[in-house]
């Protein structure tokens, strides 16, 4: 009996823990919340006043270091002129700080705006920011990755890798989020979108 009790008791308190704080990312059909933040050129990015020109494809990623975000940003880049001849602005956004974001205009070359997300607060209000235990932060700090050095002043998490676009209308009419991590998007699926 008691080892009953003990082995439902494990079972709520994983689902519980599994439960909490688990970022979804924002639905389809949602409006996009508005956002201001400052890109690797020193301008100030605000999403309404983009989207109301043109759609939106907006990329969350982790870092320089990521080489899966750092392939997307460059495919990006490289098919920019696909998706600028369809009037949709790109613009990626991510916790690093301003010396890595150089890092990561460096690697992808990117003519699209990267912006800073201060203190998390984009990753946020989309829903896609990771918590982050102190063992998934040891494991980051042995194969070189300091979350605490390279997104400081912001705190060690990191947003879940995903792509939203907006509509004029302010509304969500493509998402790609994969808590997981472990289907990567294609610049083609998108274009495909």
């Amino acid at each position: 009996m008691r080892f009953i009790l003990s082995f439902v008791t494990l079972c709520a308190l994983a689902v519980g823990v599994q439960g909490q704080g688990q970022p979804e990312g924002i639905f389809l059909g949602a409006k996009a919340p508005d956002f201001t933040g400052t890109d690797q050129f020193g301008r100030q990015v605000n999403l309404r006043q983009l989207a109301k020109r043109e759609p939106v494809l907006l990329v969350f990623y982790k870092g320089y270091w990521s080489p899966q975000c750092t392939r997307l940003l460059s495919r990006l880049q490289d098919s920019l002129s696909f998706f600028t001849d369809r009037q949709i602005t790109v613009l990626a956004v991510s916790p690093e700080s301003d010396s890595c974001r150089a890092l990561t205009l460096q690697k992808t070359r990117a003519g699209f705006s990267l912006v800073w997300d201060s203190a998390h607060l984009i990753s946020k209000r989309y829903d896609v920011l990771l918590e982050l235990s102190e063992s998934q932060l040891a494991r980051y700090r042995s194969g070189g990755i300091d979350l605490v050095k390279l997104n400081a002043p912001n705190t060690p998490q990191l947003p879940v890798p995903s792509v939203f676009l907006i509509g004029k209308d302010y509304s969500i009419t493509y998402r790609f989020f994969d808590p997981e991590q472990k289907r990567r998007l294609s610049v083609k699926e998108l274009l495909q979108q």
